[in-house]
């Protein structure tokens, strides 16, 4: 990742100050003699294909799934575009506002801490982002457990409050105000009971804000959105997992479907019985998922939607090819036997 340093000759620029600043923290962190330095990360990524990016962003989700089911969705959901500083998916998508597609790619081994060739993080990119209203996506991946990467580092707590006071605009001045605090749009679990409500230990929570004067967090309970004071004694952080999301994103009838819970042992038992049906399947019949691909391939060929890219149309082509055998198929028409 090469590191070019910041020459804004105009100060009059209403930038100027913040990327000084940048600059500033940059040479703290490396030395003033770091210019035309490179610091190297992994090539190690699968490469996105821009026209997938321009679906994720524009909510193609069709097209990106469709990509997707080429190969390892593992690997593929972090998959990087190089041609546009190694933005990644869950990038895209946060930035096209698509928040229910964020979920579905940190439900499927998505990583929140991905960085790009600048050596930012998604929450760090998105959170400076000023192309549109982009507090929903900020909140959705802190309760992920998404962090604020820099140049390639994680900011400590000075450089985070630091960076957060050159928000310019309101917008920006909210999610500042978001990121900044410890907790601040975390995903937590209550600890200890606040005000004898012992009911509450070991639920869930998400924070909503911090009162400054009180030293309190704002939280909403998940599941019954009730809204309670606590300070931070009370709680600690317990980010999103695959297998503990608290909610579920499945791509369903060409559709991207939400399912939401009554608590969070009745999401972890779907998520659980959704693993164990997928493994079940694959241990009873092997080709069960070649033979799918080839039936909805037969299906698009009967409605003539053949030619539409996807794995499961080349995968039939090859199969087809590799047989040189042609199909016939009969129409049966009205009044004959």
């Amino acid at each position: 990742m090469s590191k070019t340093k910041m020459k804004m000759k105009d100060k009059s620029n209403p930038d100027y100050k913040k990327h000084a600043e940048l600059v500033r923290q940059f040479e703290a962190e490396y030395g003033e003699d770091w210019d035309s330095t490179r610091i190297e990360y992994g090539n190690d990524f699968v490469d996105l294909p821009q026209y997938v990016g321009a679906a994720a962003y524009e909510g193609n989700i069709r097209t990106v799934i469709q990509w997707l089911g080429k190969g390892s969705i593992q690997e593929r959901v972090n998959a990087k575009c190089e041609d546009a500083g190694n933005a990644g998916l869950l990038y895209v998508a946060a930035t096209g506002q698509q928040h229910d597609f964020m979920s579905y790619l940190l439900l499927n081994g998505a990583d929140v801490n991905t960085l790009n060739a600048s050596g930012a993080s998604v929450l760090s990119s998105v959170s400076v982002n000023r192309g549109g209203n982009n507090l929903t996506a900020v909140r959705l991946l802190l309760g992920w457990g998404a962090e604020l990467f820099r140049i390639g580092k994680q900011m400590t707590k000075e450089w985070k409050l630091s960076w957060c006071d050159l928000f310019p605009r309101e917008a920006d001045t909210a999610v500042a105000k978001l990121v900044s605090p410890e907790l601040g749009g975390r995903r937590c679990e209550i600890v200890s009971a606040p005000n004898a409500r012992g009911d509450m230990v070991g639920k869930t929570c998400v924070v909503e804000d911090y009162i400054e004067r009180s030293d309190r967090y704002k939280v909403r309970m998940e599941f019954t959105n009730e809204e309670l004071l606590l300070g931070a004694e009370h709680l600690k952080r317990r980010d999103r997992t695959s297998k503990d999301p608290g909610y579920y994103v499945e791509y369903k009838n060409n559709r991207l479907i939400r399912r939401d819970f009554e608590s969070n042992e009745e999401c972890q038992a779907f998520v659980a019985n959704r693993s164990a049906q997928k493994e079940e399947w694959l241990e009873i019949d092997p080709d069960a998922k070649d033979k799918a691909e080839q039936a909805a391939a037969d299906l698009l060929a009967e409605l003539g939607l053949d030619d539409l890219e996807g794995p499961i149309v080349e995968e039939s082509n090859k199969k087809k090819q590799s047989s040189g055998k042609k199909k016939k198929r009969g129409v049966k028409k009205k009044g004959r036997k």
